[in-house]
C-alpha cells in the first residue's frame, strides 16, 4: 500500500468550545485535560493526574473526549510554542478537555494508529505549518481554519504505521531510562552532599561513629580532624568585578550571574567589554576560581560557580572573585557553597532590600565553613566530580538519542525511508 497525504479537514471535524476550570457544588465532577497536559504530553491518557472540576450534563455531552480524538493548543505567547498536538490513547471516562483547547475528532479513528498520529502531529513539517500561520503580537493564536489546513502523509497500510510508531516509542523509552538515571544520579549527588560535606559520611562510605565527633561551642560537633574556618581564612582573594558598561562587540567576554548554573559557570553567549591590558590583567578568571552573585532576589543571590575553562574571560561588577589558597581544594569549596547548608549560610548573611537583596565581601569573607584536611578535601571532590562525569556521559547519550529520533521523524513520517513490515512481523 501507498501512502496518502490529505488535509485534516475532509479527515474529521473540530470543536473549540470545551470546559472551563471552576467549580460548582450542583454540577457534576469531571476530570479536565487542560492545556499544560496537552503541552507537555503528545500521548493523553490516564497516567497523566488530571484536574477535577464540575460541568453541566450538556458539557459533559460536547466536550467529551474519544480514543483517538486529537486536542491542539491555538495560542501561546511564542508562535514555536503553539500547536502542539495531544492524541488520546485510551478511553478516558468522565473526562473532557478544556475551552483553551480545540478538539479533533476523525470520522474514521479506525483508519489511523494514535501513537503515529502523536509523532506525525508534533513532527516538524506540522510545527511549520502552525509557526507559519500564527497570528499576534503579544499573544500568538491559530483559526480552525489553520487546523483544517494541516496537511498530512500517512501510509494507508496500519501495520506500517504501527510499525513506525513502535520504533520511535522505543528511542522515546531509550530517552526516558536516561533521563531517569541522571535525576537518581542527582538525588546521589544530593544525599552524598548533605552527609559527606558535613562530614557524617567518610569518603570510603562509612559512617562516622559519636567518638569521631568533638563538640564545638559554636557549631556543635564538628568531626576530629576537622575545623571550621571563615572564608578569609581558606581564600587569598575576595574582589569585586567590573563596573564597565558592555559593548556589542567587545575584546573580552565578561561573565554575569546567568552564566551560573549548576555550580559552573557554563560558557554561553554573554555581553562583551574593552579594556586596557592592565585592567584586564586585573580581572582575568584563571581556573578554579570561584565566582560569587552577591545581589539579587533572595532566591539567586548567594549563587555560586567555579570557572574551569579556558579563555581570556572577565566578570561583571555584582559578582565576587574567591580565590582559594593552596591549603584547600577550591572545588571542595565551591561544592559545600553550593549545598543546601551553604546556601542558607550565606543567605542567611544577605541584606533584603526594597527590589533585591545583597551579600557585601565583608558579609561573605566572615561566613564559616567546614575544612577537613587538604587529602579528604580531594577525595569528597573525587566522589562528586565521578558523579558529574557519569552526568555529562548520560547527557551526551541523550542528545544522540535526540538526534536519532529527529531522524528517523524526518524519514519515517514522510515515506522516504519505508519499512519491511511483513519482514519485521515475521522476525518477531
Amino acid at each position: 500500500m501507498e501512502w496518502k497525504k490529505e488535509k485534516l479537514k475532509p479527515l474529521g471535524w473540530l470543536r473549540s468550545a470545551g470546559v472551563n476550570k471552576l467549580i460548582d457544588r450542583n454540577q457534576k465532577e469531571v476530570c479536565l485535560i487542560n492545556y499544560m497536559d496537552v503541552y507537555r504530553n503528545h500521548q493523553i491518557s490516564s497516567k497523566i493526574d488530571f484536574q477535577k472540576v464540575t460541568a453541566k450534563e450538556a458539557e459533559i455531552k460536547n466536550a467529551n473526549v474519544l480514543k483517538g480524538d486529537i486536542l491542539f493548543t491555538p495560542s501561546s505567547e511564542k508562535p514555536t510554542d503553539i500547536g502542539h498536538a495531544g492524541v488520546v490513547m485510551e478511553e478516558l471516562e468522565n473526562t473532557v478537555y478544556s475551552y483553551h483547547l480545540v478538539r479533533f475528532r476523525l470520522y474514521k479513528p479506525e483508519l489511523f494508529n494514535p501513537l503515529f498520529l502523536s509523532y506525525s502531529l508534533n513532527a516538524y513539517q506540522a510545527e511549520k505549518h502552525f509557526v507559519t500561520r500564527a497570528t499576534g503580537t503579544t499573544r500568538y493564536t491559530l483559526s480552525l481554519s489553520d487546523f483544517k489546513s494541516l496537511e498530512i502523509e500517512y501510509p494507508e497500510n496500519l501495520a506500517e504505521q504501527t510499525a513506525i510508531a513502535t520504533i520511535l516509542s522505543k528511542v522515546d523509552a531509550a530517552i526516558e531510562a536516561t533521563q531517569n538515571s541522571i535525576k537518581a544520579a542527582e538525588k546521589l549527588k544530593k544525599a552524598l552532599m548533605q552527609n559527606l560535606l558535613t562530614g557524617k559520611l567518610k569518603p570510603d562510605g562509612t559512617w562516622r561513629t559519636d567518638d569521631e565527633f568533638y563538640e564545638d561551642e559554636k557549631f556543635g560537633k564538628v568531626p576530629k580532624g576537622w575545623s571550621r574556618r571563615q572564608i578569609k581564612d581558606v581564600t587569598i582573594q575576595i574582589q569585586y568585578g567590573l563596573n564597565v558598561p558592555s559593548v556589542e562587540d567587545g575584546k573580552y567576554p565578561m561573565f554575569r550571574m546567568n552564566n551560573i548554573i549548576d555550580g559552573k559557570m557554563v560558557d554561553k553567549p554573554m555581553v562583551s567589554v574593552n579594556l586596557p591590558k592592565r585592567e584586564f590583567e586585573r580581572y582575568k578568571l584563571d581556573k578554579f576560581d570561584i565566582l560569587f552573585n552577591r545581589t539579587n532576589s533572595l532566591d539567586l543571590v548567594g549563587k555560586i560557580g567555579i570557572f574551569e575553562l579556558d579563555g581570556d574571560y572577565v566578570f561583571a561588577s555584582y559578582l565576587i572573585r574567591l580565590k582559594v589558597n593552596s591549603e584547600n581544594n577550591p572545588c571542595f569549596i565551591n561544592y559545600y557553597l553550593n549545598s543546601y547548608q551553604g546556601q542558607c549560610s550565606l543567605r542567611s548573611k544577605a541584606t533584603p532590600a526594597v527590589s533585591q537583596a545583597n551579600i557585601n565581601a565583608k558579609s561573605l569573607r566572615n561566613t564559616y565553613i567546614p575544612r577537613p584536611p587538604k587529602n579528604e578535601q580531594d577525595e569528597i571532590v573525587s566522589k562528586f566530580d565521578q558523579i558529574e562525569k557519569n552526568k555529562e556521559k548520560l547527557q551526551t547519550k541523550i542528545l544522540a538519542l535526540q538526534r536519532l529520533k529527529k531522524s528517523l521523524m524526518q524519514n519515517l513520517l514522510t515515506g522516504k525511508v519505508r519499512l519491511d513490515v511483513e519482514r519485521m512481523m515475521n522476525c518477531e
